[in-house]
């Protein structure tokens, strides 16, 4: 099977062995409405938005963080430094299957 025809759950849990942080994160991220979440964050600040939309999606004049998901948000960022283009490639596989749901 490859990615393309993954579904998000899927992905997630192949993902989850190299990426659980930010599979985590995401997965927290569903508990909020479209659009202001601590994943929605997440991509912006690794330039994933910047670079498909050319332009932030995060409303930092609404930030809905407590400790928890900064905790989430942090734990995501380190794995994403640690493992950069492959951690942004799950990324985007995650947003592709999710858009294919």
């Amino acid at each position: 099977m490859t990615t393309q025809e993954m579904t998000l759950e899927q992905v997630l849990e192949k993902g989850e062995e190299r990426f659980p942080h930010i599979a985590g994160l995401y997965q927290w991220s569903t508990n909020y409405e479209a659009g202001n979440t601590p994943f929605t964050l997440f991509i912006d600040l690794i330039g994933y938005t910047q670079e498909q939309f050319g332009e932030a999606l995060y409303n930092l004049d609404k930030p809905q963080l407590g400790y928890l998901e900064l905790d989430y948000l942090g734990d995501a960022l380190k794995e994403y430094a640690d493992k950069g283009e492959s951690a942004y490639d799950f990324v985007v596989r995650i947003l592709e299957a999710e858009g294919r749901e």
